[in-house]
C-alpha cells in the first residue's frame, strides 16, 4: 500500500493516432524546473509518433510466422500419421 505517494503526469489526449486513445506521461522527480510546458507536449507527440510506426511494422510480419509455425506442425502430424499408418 502506497501512502503519500505524489506524482506529476502529463494526458495527452489523441484523435489523429490511430493506435491510441490517451497516453499517461508520469513526470520524473529530478527534471529540470522551469522548462516550458510546451517542450514536455512536444515530447510526448514525439514518443508517440516514434512507438506508432514500430508496432505498425511488427504487425505486418507478426501475423505470418504463427501462420508457417501452424503450418509446419500440421504438417509434422500429418507424417507422423502417415509413417505409423504405413507400418
Amino acid at each position: 500500500m502506497l501512502k503519500g505517494c505524489q506524482k506529476e503526469m502529463i494526458v495527452l489526449q489523441t484523435k489523429e493516432n490511430p493506435l491510441f486513445e490517451s497516453a499517461y506521461f508520469i513526470l520524473r522527480r529530478e527534471r529540470p524546473r522551469g522548462g516550458p510546458a510546451s517542450d514536455m507536449l512536444a515530447e510526448a507527440n514525439r514518443l508517440i509518433g516514434a512507438g506508432s510506426g514500430y508496432l505498425q511494422k511488427r504487425r505486418r510480419f507478426g501475423r505470418l510466422r504463427p501462420f508457417l509455425w501452424g503450418a509446419l506442425c500440421g504438417a509434422a502430424i500429418c507424417a507422423l500419421i502417415f509413417l505409423l499408418v504405413s507400418l
